[in-house]
């Protein structure tokens, strides 16, 4: 436990501090609740973020609650995640081009009792990240210009509170309760005049899963669930900071709303002996949401996820590269956001390994991200590599 408690006060106030922190640079970011975080953390990030069906001894699968039930039953989990990424943008008015990096997920996970597992962590929901600059003519004098400065930061993060339930011999369902949180301010500056909007917001929220496993033989097995998650409304408490000469005057905004949008999803996974395959569907109606701009609207996004492992040896005394699981995996999805009118894909590719260390295993994904719309009216590139940290410890001693 020593070892797990120091990793709690180590990581823990890293990831709160970080929580609302920019985790992106995308433009784009400043419309509805922000960027999306996807792909950021969990030890499947290697095989394309893969969960709806996946179970295992070491997995802490949050996004399925279900699949908490295949955690080893006499240890204590804990898991932190991190990652780095070069992001570039192209639209037909220029590009640009960043690199962000921080601490990104945290999270707890055992078995209380027989058939009763939990979990808590914090997580990213989404991200705010920008700053560009426009210059355009003032208006009566043609030969004179201005420029505006438009910067933001901020984001949604999740407190999440995970149970699942061992129903049956195969049969497992959980529920993730969870606190969304967070605040933006978008910023617009000319000359000595700046214009922050300020964004607060805060409710409950619940998702749930289904998972459903069966041994076939002692080399094979296949493990199938789903998920859901409804459509939940966010009242944003809104005010302004006008800053004029190093003077600052706030006033309060009407409220608007937003809300987290209604998903479901279904997955399988099949295990044959050193290999595992998985495939997962899922469709998340974020066409809810409102941007506040004639030009950007947002829909419901269609996404594919495709992942492989191979672990070549699964005891301890075996040499150590048999000890490490090598994966893969694709994403394939259609983006939620639509740019005066053009839609387009998205994908992303990825590869990494699972390391065996002293009291855990650290998953390492490197992967490649592409959004692109129709007519060039936007591009995205990310090269990036996560990181996850997964360390336990026996607590056989106090199990019931």
């Amino acid at each position: 436990m020593k070892v797990i408690k120091y990793l709690i006060l180590f990581f823990l106030p890293a990831v709160t501090a970080n929580a609302q922190n920019i985790m992106t640079s995308s433009p784009y970011s400043m419309f509805g609740l922000g960027e999306i975080v996807t792909g950021l953390y969990g030890s499947n990030s290697a095989m394309g973020g893969v969960s709806t069906g996946m179970r295992d001894a070491w997995l802490i699968n949050t996004e399925n609650p279900a699949g908490l039930t295949g955690l080893d039953t006499l240890r204590l989990f804990a898991e932190t995640s991190a990652f780095l990424k070069s992001e570039s943008y192209r639209s037909k008015s220029g590009s640009s081009h960043a690199f962000t990096g921080n601490v990104s997920a945290f999270s707890l996970a055992g078995r209380i009792i027989p058939r009763w597992y939990m979990a808590a962590g914090l997580t990213p929901y989404s991200s705010v990240g920008y700053y560009f600059q426009s210059t355009q003519p003032l208006e009566g004098s043609p030969d004179s210009y201005y420029t505006s400065i438009f910067e933001g930061y901020g984001g949604l993060s999740k407190v999440y509170l995970t149970n699942a339930f061992m129903l049956t011999k195969n049969l497992s369902v959980g529920v993730n309760v969870s606190y969304i949180f967070g605040n933006t301010k978008l910023t617009e500056s000319q000359s000595d005049i700046s214009v922050e909007n300020r964004m607060y917001t805060h409710n409950f929220y619940a998702d749930f899963g289904l998972q459903y496993h069966r041994q076939l033989n002692r080399d094979a097995s296949f493990t199938v669930g789903a998920v859901y998650g409804y459509k939940q409304r966010l009242k944003l408490e809104n005010s302004i900071a006008i800053t004029y000469s190093s003077n600052e005057t706030e006033q309060s905004k009407k409220n608007t709303t937003q809300y987290l949008p209604q998903y479901f999803g279904v997955g399988g996974s099949l295990a044959y002996k050193k290999w595992t395959y998985a495939l997962d569907y899922s469709l998340h109606q974020y066409s809810c949401l409102s941007s506040g701009d004639s030009r950007v609207k947002f829909k419901d996004s269609h996404e594919l996820k495709m992942g492989i492992s191979y672990f070549p040896d699964g005891y301890t005394s075996g040499s150590y590269w048999k000890r490490i699981t090598y994966k893969a995996g694709v994403d394939l999805s259609t983006p939620y956001m639509q740019i005066n009118g053009q839609t387009g894909y998205s994908y992303r590719v990825s590869a990494g390994m699972g390391l065996p260390v002293m009291n855990g295993r650290i998953n390492a994904a490197f992967y490649y991200d592409r959004t692109q719309l129709k007519n060039n009216v936007f591009g995205r590139e990310a090269f990036g590599v996560t990181v996850s940290y997964t360390l336990s410890e026996l607590f056989y001693k106090l199990k019931l």
